[in-house]
């Protein structure tokens, strides 16, 4: 099995142990919404994303108020690469010796996605020092995969480690292993990375901001903060475009604006997709079935776009901020999420940013 996106691929391991292993982490049954509470789960600081590798295990990433890497494996949550530190405040630094950029023990600041390799390696996007790093699942020990560390836009048919990213957010895996996306943000372009070669390439974006036209050029349009991005078993790319409140579909070298096309911001209703509206959305993943999960973040919710009926519904949250965990997704609160899987257990996992927490339950 490809471990890169178990949301989009059969789970093909020993489910009655994985699924006493994962339901031993929260004490749930399998129709109920639980917080993921578990030693090490205290200590959790506005968890971004979760991926989970071919032996069930999960992998996370926190955001600025603690850039670690996490693993929640054998009922526990431990916190595996990631010198802690808050680097929100202006002018903070990591606490002496450590400095920025190090690897050992590494330094992340900003961290925003986290994605699992054919081999196992675990991908982490160290967006705000412009890099992803590659950390080794059984020695832990971190490497750059792509980005130099700086700023900048440079690279192309060259190796990853020697281009140059500006604000890298997430780096999704497609289904059969070959190659990462990255949502490139301040560059506002699709880069495509080739696992075997590293060679990377950019597939979509000209640089500048805007909301694509659709039949556009996928080289040629605007791509104005791609946030993130993620890939259907056709081949389709997902990009979800924050500054436009607006999914985009990348097929055959054209790009399609399929959720929200006149681009204008709003609440969270269900019906046509071209005709909804979305508010800061900021991450996009598949699901086991081949729809669309995005995470309309400023709404406080997760959405279902289906791409063969081309509608959008609401399947976690109910567009108000909140903490209320209830009997059902529709009842349960979020604040701020940031990222969701279905995990090999085939549940639904959501990483509920602002209230510091993991919710799991079943998916859609």
């Amino acid at each position: 099995m490809k471990p890169a996106d178990l949301a989009a691929r059969p789970v093909r391991m020993r489910l009655p142990r994985l699924l006493a292993g994962l339901l031993t982490l929260t004490g749930a049954s399998l129709g109920a919404i639980e917080v993921i509470k578990v030693p090490g789960a205290e200590d959790l600081h506005e968890p971004f994303s979760l991926a989970f590798d071919a032996q069930g295990d999960g992998y996370g990433v926190e955001f600025q108020p603690a850039n670690r890497i996490f693993k929640l494996h054998g009922g526990k949550i431990e916190y595996i690469s990631g010198v802690k530190w808050d680097s929100a405040p202006k002018g903070m630094l990591p606490p002496v010796p450590a400095k920025r950029l190090d690897l050992a023990p590494a330094v992340y600041d900003g961290m925003h996605d986290i994605s699992i390799g054919p081999d196992g390696s675990i991908y982490a996007s160290d967006s705000f020092q412009h890099r992803i790093i590659r950390l080794d699942p059984r020695t832990r020990v971190a490497t750059v995969f792509a980005g130099t560390g700086k700023a900048g836009f440079a690279g192309d048919g060259g190796p990853a480690d020697q281009a140059k990213f500006n604000i890298p957010m997430c780096g999704a895996i497609d289904p059969a292993g070959k190659f990462m996306l990255v949502a490139d943000l301040v560059n506002n372009r699709v880069r495509r990375i080739d696992l075997a070669t590293k060679v990377v390439t950019t597939l979509a974006g000209n640089g500048k901001k805007g909301l694509p036209k659709d039949g556009d050029d996928a080289l040629d349009a605007p791509m104005g903060d791609v946030r993130a991005c993620c890939v259907a078993k056709d081949g389709t790319i997902y990009a979800l475009l924050r500054g436009g409140h607006a999914l985009a579909a990348i097929k055959d070298g054209k790009v399609t604006v399929v959720v929200n096309k006149a681009g204008k911001p709003g609440p969270a209703t269900d019906g046509p997709a071209a005709e909804a509206r979305m508010l800061g959305p900021k991450y996009v993943t598949m699901d086991a079935k081949g729809d669309v999960l995005i995470l309309d973040t400023e709404n406080h919710c997760l959405r279902l776009y289906d791409p063969a009926k081309q509608t959008i519904r609401t399947i976690v949250g109910n567009g108000r901020k909140g903490s209320a965990v209830g009997a059902d997704w529709a009842s349960t609160q979020l604040n701020r999420p940031h990222g969701a899987r279905i995990g090999p257990d085939g549940r639904l996992y959501v990483t509920d940013t602002e209230n510091n927490r993991i919710l799991v339950g079943p998916a859609p």
